[in-house]
């Protein structure tokens, strides 16, 4: 349970999958990964007609909004090399090669990098407790290794703090050494940002120097990159691409510039600055071991700590790296970062010696819905629908087909203008399922869930906490749980008034194999609305319960006079929706299920 906002961040787009149940493990380090060679699957048509359908699939996914970059290279040759939209909306300045954005957690491989560069100049070992080279370390974490920080093994929590809290590196650690483990140093696997960043301060402790620039001098010099790390020159500020959220300006820059680099909740684990150039220029270095060792290298990308393990494939952690193994028997090697603004997305498809380097500066294009799934479907040979062209609609074009459209099970869709696009929420469960998952439609489990959450609702509100017990999983205490509920209940009748009522909007698919369902719950109030969020295991139960910012929307852009269409990026499908008109209203007609809905205002 967690009383915080649950809008997608840095943390979530990347600790989703560390949350699945699964048996704890660490591994030795295997044998150098793709060291074999495997020819490229596909002949130079094909790659032409996939390089062909990329740049297209990237050029029209510009008019829903996307702006980025997106790489691909093989054996160091670049293959792919685009750039679409704007980093900086104000001033109409477009991506290109060199435009500077923030990496996200992708800064964790730098840091296991320049932690394996320690070892391999004999600073330091993996092995070593962190007490040998950070003082004040307390009796109880003197067990933790540098090993267990760079598999998040180590039990630290996973923040104490806002990305651009102004904090420095000694009270950071302080505060980390003094807050209580998750588990015992070794157990599991537990994603920790803080881990990250008190290995930066390891770094710093052990070379002399600072964090940026360590990795300056005995990492990016060496590899040729010549516009990463934390400071930016003043002449680096104007090429840096913008981060936005909703088509606002987040000032991410300002805010990271305020903190005179004493951003110790970020350094190490986020917030460095990088170019789509370095980036490949990053991934040549470490083939050609021009920055580690190679037996430093397989370390890096070894599978150390077993995240997850199902049928469609084993998952651990490296050093600063995912490590994937498909049923094939082919390696994927990723990581993720973003901050829910910007987005970037490091693949290493080792087989194939491919490698895909993105990313964007709007929340729109943030993991799970971005690009990458169906440029790898095309390199593959995969057909891939298209994005359709859009056309371009004033506000007062959108205007006219805004407005509340009632099916007649009693489900509504509201369409409401939003700069070049109309914004479509949802009240009921057909319609929350066609805006999340493109079906329009209820089953009699789905109604069960919004039922029991409905109960759920109203037991929290009357304090009838036995009630509430029975529904949520053991995972939690009874003391916990009515402390928590009490809590959320005083908080929202503080802030927003009286109790008005309970809409339970509808299920949506889960956000991970762990959940059945997830449903999203109106609470109004005398002065606005709260929004909740229940997860539901596969036995009923309530597995997980939190507040987020606003329910789920979904933009639909026109594409002809009276229709408009939704896209979804990463598995490259399209829902669709007309409006018709009779004598008396608007007729809103979804595709493909043809339901019909009637304008009611």
């Amino acid at each position: 349970m967690t009383d915080t906002g649950r809008s997608i961040n840095r943390r979530d787009a990347l600790t989703w999958l560390a949350t699945v149940a699964c048996a704890p493990a660490l591994r030795a380090v295997s044998p150098p990964i793709g060291s074999q060679r495997v020819p490229f699957s596909h002949a130079p048509t094909s790659q032409g007609r996939a390089f062909d359908d990329i740049d297209t699939y990237l050029a029209r996914l510009e008019g829903f909004g996307f702006s980025g970059a997106l790489l691909v290279a093989r054996d160091g040759d670049i293959l792919v090399d685009r750039q679409h939209g704007f980093s900086d909306q104000a001033s109409r300045r477009r991506w290109d090669a060199d435009t500077i954005f923030d990496v996200g957690s992708c800064t964790k491989q730098f840091t296991a990098a320049a932690v394996l560069a320690l070892q391999a100049d004999g600073k330091l070992a993996i092995s070593d407790s962190i007490a040998r080279h950070l003082p004040g370390v307390p009796d109880e974490k003197a067990g933790i290794t540098i090993h267990h920080l760079l598999t998040h093994t180590a039990g630290i929590q996973s923040e104490f703090g806002g990305d651009y809290e102004v904090v420095g590196r000694d009270s950071f650690v302080t505060r980390a050494m003094a807050a209580p483990l998750l588990h015992a140093p070794g157990a599991r696997h537990a994603y920790s940002n803080a881990g990250y960043s008190v290995l930066a301060a390891l770094v710093e402790r052990v070379s002399a120097v600072s964090f940026d620039r360590f990795l300056r001098e005995r990492l990016f010099r060496r590899a040729g990159m010549t516009a990463s790390g934390y400071e930016l020159s003043p002449g680096d500020h104007g090429r840096v691409a913008r981060g936005y959220r909703d088509g606002e300006d987040m000032q991410l820059l300002e805010r990271a510039d305020a903190t005179k680099g004493e951003m110790w909740n970020l350094i190490g684990n986020g917030g460095l600055y990088s170019t789509i150039a370095d980036l490949h220029r990053w991934l040549r270095a470490l083939q050609d071991d021009t920055v580690l060792p190679a037996s430093s290298r397989w370390v890096l990308f070894a599978p150390h700590a077993l995240v997850s393990s199902s049928a469609t494939g084993t998952v651990h952690y490296g050093y600063g790296w995912y490590v994937r193994k498909e049923p094939s028997g082919k390696t994927l090697i990723w990581h993720l970062g973003g901050n829910g603004i910007t987005n970037t997305a490091l693949r290493l498809h080792v087989d194939e010696r491919m490698w895909i380097a993105y990313a964007s500066n709007v929340s729109e294009f943030h993991d799970p819905r971005y690009p990458v799934p169906a440029v790898e479907r095309m390199l593959a040979g995969s057909s891939v629908t298209l994005p359709p062209e859009v056309v371009s609609f004033t506000p007062e074009q959108l205007a006219r087909h805004a407005g509340t459209y009632r099916a007649p099970t009693g489900a509504t869709l509201t369409l409401a203008v939003r700069r070049t696009f109309l914004e479509a929420s949802a009240e009921g469960q057909d319609a929350l399922a066609f805006i999340a998952d493109d079906e329009w439609g209820a089953t009699p489990e789905l109604g069960a869930l919004n039922s029991r959450t409905a109960e759920v609702v109203e037991a929290s509100r009357l304090r009838r906490f036995d009630v509430v017990g029975r529904l949520f999983g053991s995972g939690v205490t009874p003391e916990a749980l009515s402390a928590f509920e009490t809590a959320f209940w005083q908080k929202r009748h503080a802030r927003l008034g009286e109790y008005v009522g309970t809409r339970v909007l509808g299920t949506m698919r889960p956000i991970s194999r762990r959940y059945l369902g997830r449903t999203i719950v109106a609470i109004d109030f005398r002065r606005g609305t709260a929004w909740r969020e229940y997860l539901w295991t596969a036995d009923g139960k309530v597995g997980d319960v939190g507040p987020i910012e606003a329910p789920p929307t979904r933009r639909f852009f026109p594409v002809s006079t009276t229709c408009f269409v939704a896209f979804d990026p990463a598995e490259a499908r399209s829902t669709r929706m007309c409006v018709e008109a009779d004598d008396r209203a608007g007729i809103l007609r979804l595709h493909p299920s043809g339901a019909l809905l009637r304008r009611v205002r």
